[in-house]
């Protein structure tokens, strides 16, 4: 909802000291995804670029896309950062066979593993600036298990290796939480076992994001409840994007 100036106008407005702005972009031959190519350049590029003109005195604004990492498309990550100050690696499908199998439907434990391995061959790239939602495979793999732990560990230890921010995602706590294998009441993503796993990784860059879809989700009731969460935990954030 809404555009990217009007995102950082509401910033500006908290006393914000930088934002980025980072909506899903467009892959080619991918004509689902949210955004597509013409929209990209004509519409989000130039509402951002305006938005710099008119509030560059008062916030620092960085121009990201968010997108899915396909490992023949390269050549397209390296023409995206020409024109983005960063690219966020929201990995929301793995290729198999030559077919897409997305996290919304259920992955078994071999397309676990490789969305794990999926997630460290794009970090391993040097495109991407963060790692979003890197749980987000738990969505239908439901139960925190030893596959779930070893490819968490796989994408932290990448990331620490890579410099890449791992994110914090609030937008899955604004929806309904779910109780674990352990009885206890998480959500589907940030996973109380996932953000347990980072208090072991003292060198993990961590960023929270407010992932907001509506102008009502920037620093909302759920931002401060997952940010004092993870505060109580010990887990330190990073207050910078560069």
């Amino acid at each position: 909802e809404k555009l990217g100036s009007d995102y950082i106008k509401k910033a500006v407005s908290l006393g914000y000291e930088e934002i980025g702005i980072s909506d899903h972009g467009p892959l080619e031959g991918l004509s689902w995804i949210r955004m597509t190519t013409e929209q990209y350049k004509n519409i989000y590029l130039p509402d951002i670029e305006e938005a710099i003109k008119k509030y560059g005195d008062k916030i620092k604004i960085y121009k990201g896309l968010e997108i899915e990492y396909v490992r023949e498309q390269k050549n397209y990550y390296k023409e995206l950062l020409k024109e983005l100050d960063y690219l966020v690696l929201g990995q929301h499908f793995i290729m198999k066979n030559g077919k897409i199998h997305d996290v919304y439907h259920s992955l078994n434990k071999e397309e676990v593993l490789l969305y794990g391995n999926t997630v460290v061959e794009a970090v391993n790239t040097g495109y991407f600036r963060i790692l979003a939602h890197p749980d987000l495979f738990m969505l239908k793999y439901i139960i925190w298990d030893e596959t779930a732990e070893k490819i968490s560990r796989m994408m932290i230890e990448a990331c620490i290796e890579n410099d890449v921010y791992i994110e914090i995602n609030v937008n899955g706590a604004r929806q309904k939480p779910i109780i674990n294998q352990d009885n206890e009441k998480t959500w589907i993503y940030p996973r109380i076992e996932f953000l347990r796993l980072l208090q072991g990784y003292p060198d993990a860059l961590i960023v929270l994001n407010d992932d907001c879809h509506y102008l009502d989700h920037l620093y909302d009731e759920t931002t401060i409840e997952v940010h004092n969460l993870v505060k109580e935990m010990g887990l330190k954030l990073q207050s910078k994007l560069f």
